[in-house]
């Protein structure tokens, strides 16, 4: 709505600029001479200091003051606080010109706030969690390699004993058997003669019956010694029996099972470690939930900065669309401030009248309203405009005369000059070089 009445306000500039060019061409007092004496616009200085002559034959052509114009808009919808200018009122780039209210925008500040101590405390729980995952892998770790040892060494016990079953008794032993059997045998030979002697006195009277005893007694134990002695050299020489290989044989068998299942166990524990890795995962996801609240959390402030609007420029308020209080779009003018550092005039030139002048020449821009001449330069020739004063070919030979349209730029800044003044240009005859 505010681009479409500014645009509408240039057209209309334009528009009285062309009237305006029209009235002095139709009139023939577009070019005039000022009469019989030379006029100094004084005192007057361009940038480069040299004094600006206004000289018999110039050329004068009026336009409008023009300068840049901006549109101070919100990025966010809402309601105003306050406009803090009123039209008239000066301000500089950066100043404070409105404030929009912000309870929303406080709210989802709590609200991004709360949910990044959430995502850290989800963090320092994952942490806690990873510690404890691998302090319990670690152990597990640690007791299944034990088992694995424990078991292999019980299956080397297990193979070892088989071996020996296998392989039968050693000749040491055989050759201690058969020296004990020779002991037994040394001492029943004792024992039975012994025996068969006192027997003898027993019987005649001669010693008393229990001396018989115990000599009978001793002839037994030697006769039990001696038996024991041949049956474990019968032992010895036999070797294992079957069934004592069969029983070593299947102890090996489960001691090998053992082993296998304590390296299972053992890979299991190393396994284990996995869940530390999920757990780190864990870690890592809550972090970027920290990421993501600290991005929303700069993103609503960036948005509550938004409602303090600044004007991008220096200049003067030109036009106030909203006041304190109603409800704005984005994008939607609240002020209009015109820079005041920085004038020009465009204005049209008959073609005729234009030859021998170029970009960079130096006129005098003569304001009325502000009773002021200000020194200028041919900054642009613009494009051709429709802007003309048409004859027709066959009319006494003529032919049909166009306009040059020129923006001449001041070289001064001057603050209490505002856009729409009229301004009077004067071009020198020489081209103002």
């Amino acid at each position: 709505m505010a681009d479409s009445r500014r645009l509408i306000l240039k057209r209309v500039r334009n528009i009285i600029g062309g009237i305006l060019a029209l009235g002095l061409l139709a009139s023939g007092i577009m070019v005039f001479a000022i009469p019989c004496h030379t006029a100094t616009f004084s005192p007057f200085r361009g940038a480069d200091s040299a004094p600006i002559t206004v000289q018999k034959s110039d050329l004068i052509v009026d336009g409008v003051l023009d300068t840049d114009e901006v549109d101070i808009s919100s990025k966010l919808p809402g309601r105003l606080a306050e406009v803090a200018v009123n039209e008239g009122d000066t301000v500089r780039a950066g100043q404070v010109v409105a404030v929009l209210q912000a309870e929303e925008l406080d709210a989802k500040q709590e609200q991004a706030t709360a949910g990044v101590r959430g995502a850290q405390e989800q963090v320092q729980q994952g942490e806690i969690a990873v510690g404890l995952e691998q302090n319990k892998a670690n152990d597990q770790i640690r007791q299944a390699r034990a088992g694995v040892t424990a078991a292999e060494a019980a299956l080397g016990m297990a193979r070892a004993k088989l071996a020996a079953l296998e392989k039968g008794a050693r000749p040491q032993e055989i050759e201690q058997a058969a020296q004990a059997v020779e002991a037994a045998q040394a001492v029943y030979d004792t024992a039975s003669k012994t025996h068969q002697r006192i027997q003898s006195l027993a019987d005649e009277g001669v010693i008393a019956r229990q001396k018989a005893d115990e000599a009978e007694m001793a002839f037994r134990s030697a006769q039990a010694q001696l038996a024991a002695a041949r049956a474990k050299l019968s032992l010895v020489k036999a070797g294992a029996r079957d069934e004592e290989i069969l029983a070593a044989r299947e102890q090996v068998r489960q001691a090998e099972a053992g082993v296998e299942a304590a390296r299972g166990a053992l890979q299991l524990a190393a396994d284990g470690k996995t869940m530390v890795a999920v757990r780190q995962k864990d870690v890592e996801a809550a972090r970027q939930k920290v990421a993501a609240g600290q991005g929303s959390v700069h993103e609503v402030a960036a948005y509550q900065r938004q409602t303090r609007i600044t004007s991008p420029i220096s200049g003067r308020v030109t036009q106030r669309m909203s006041r304190g209080g109603e409800i704005i779009a984005p994008g939607y003018a609240i002020l209009t401030v015109a820079r005041t550092d920085r004038y020009w005039v465009d204005l049209y030139v008959d073609e005729s009248k234009f030859a021998g002048r170029h970009v960079g020449d130096r006129v005098a821009v003569e304001i009325p309203a502000a009773g002021k001449t200000i020194s200028g330069r041919i900054s642009k020739v613009l494009a051709a405009g429709d802007f003309a004063t048409k004859r027709a070919n066959n009319e006494k030979g003529t032919f049909d005369v166009r306009s040059v349209q020129l923006r001449v730029t001041l070289d001064q800044d001057v603050q209490d000059l505002a856009s729409g003044l009229t301004a009077r240009v004067h071009f020198a005859a020489n081209g103002g070089h």
